[in-house]
Protein backbone atom coordinates (compact mmCIF):
# COMPACT_ATOMS: atom_id res chain seq x y z
CA UNK A 1 0.00 0.00 0.00
CA UNK A 2 1.38 3.97 -0.53
CA UNK A 3 1.46 6.59 1.66
CA UNK A 4 1.28 9.70 1.04
CA UNK A 5 3.97 12.16 0.72
CA UNK A 6 2.06 13.93 4.01
CA UNK A 7 2.21 10.41 5.97
CA UNK A 8 5.72 10.39 5.11
CA UNK A 9 6.97 13.45 6.25
CA UNK A 10 4.42 14.90 9.01
CA UNK A 11 7.59 15.01 11.63
CA UNK A 12 9.69 16.89 9.16
CA UNK A 13 7.12 19.41 8.18
CA UNK A 14 5.50 19.62 11.72
CA UNK A 15 9.54 20.29 13.24
CA UNK A 16 9.69 23.10 10.34
CA UNK A 17 6.63 24.71 11.09
CA UNK A 18 7.25 24.68 15.17
CA UNK A 19 11.18 26.38 14.31
CA UNK A 20 9.56 28.76 12.15
CA UNK A 21 7.11 29.67 14.38
CA UNK A 22 9.23 29.98 17.13
CA UNK A 23 11.56 32.24 15.05
CA UNK A 24 9.05 34.20 14.18
CA UNK A 25 7.85 35.01 17.45
CA UNK A 26 11.21 35.84 18.83
CA UNK A 27 11.72 38.16 15.41
CA UNK A 28 8.75 39.80 15.67
CA UNK A 29 9.63 40.57 20.11
CA UNK A 30 13.02 41.60 19.11
CA UNK A 31 12.59 43.20 15.71
CA UNK A 32 9.12 44.21 15.05
CA UNK A 33 7.93 45.95 18.91
CA UNK A 34 6.22 43.52 20.07
CA UNK A 35 5.92 42.80 23.97
CA UNK A 36 7.14 39.52 24.83
CA UNK A 37 4.28 37.98 27.29
CA UNK A 38 6.67 35.70 29.16
CA UNK A 39 3.75 32.81 29.64
CA UNK A 40 4.38 32.93 25.54
CA UNK A 41 7.84 32.44 25.28
CA UNK A 42 7.79 29.64 28.29
CA UNK A 43 5.07 27.98 25.90
CA UNK A 44 7.07 28.41 22.81
CA UNK A 45 10.42 27.34 24.23
CA UNK A 46 9.49 24.13 25.65
CA UNK A 47 6.88 23.51 22.39
CA UNK A 48 10.70 24.02 20.60
CA UNK A 49 13.06 22.42 23.07
CA UNK A 50 10.46 19.38 22.89
CA UNK A 51 10.06 19.16 19.08
CA UNK A 52 13.54 19.68 18.57
CA UNK A 53 14.96 16.90 21.42
CA UNK A 54 12.50 14.75 19.75
CA UNK A 55 13.15 14.80 15.91
CA UNK A 56 16.66 14.81 16.64
CA UNK A 57 17.29 12.56 20.19
CA UNK A 58 14.38 10.16 19.07
CA UNK A 59 15.70 9.35 15.20
CA UNK A 60 19.37 9.79 16.42
CA UNK A 61 19.09 6.74 19.45
CA UNK A 62 16.66 5.27 16.90
CA UNK A 63 19.24 4.96 14.02
CA UNK A 64 22.22 3.96 16.58
CA UNK A 65 20.09 0.97 17.80
CA UNK A 66 18.77 -0.19 15.16
CA UNK A 67 22.40 -0.04 13.68
CA UNK A 68 23.31 -1.88 16.64
CA UNK A 69 20.54 -4.46 16.58
CA UNK A 70 21.32 -5.18 12.83
CA UNK A 71 25.35 -5.44 13.60
CA UNK A 72 24.08 -8.15 16.35
CA UNK A 73 21.70 -10.01 14.07
CA UNK A 74 24.63 -10.22 11.30
CA UNK A 75 27.25 -11.23 14.10
CA UNK A 76 25.30 -14.03 15.50
CA UNK A 77 25.14 -15.32 11.54
CA UNK A 78 28.79 -15.47 11.23
CA UNK A 79 29.72 -17.02 15.18
CA UNK A 80 29.22 -14.23 16.90
CA UNK A 81 31.48 -14.28 20.25
CA UNK A 82 30.14 -17.72 21.35
CA UNK A 83 33.39 -20.16 21.74
CA UNK A 84 33.39 -23.06 19.35
CA UNK A 85 32.69 -26.59 20.47
CA UNK A 86 35.43 -28.53 21.74
CA UNK A 87 35.23 -31.56 19.37
CA UNK A 88 38.31 -33.63 20.77
CA UNK A 89 35.93 -35.61 23.35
Amino acid sequence: MKSSYLNNNIKSILAIIIVTAALGYFFAVTAGGVKADSQITIAIVSVLSSATGYYFGSSAGSAKKDDTIAASMANQKTGGDQPAPDETH
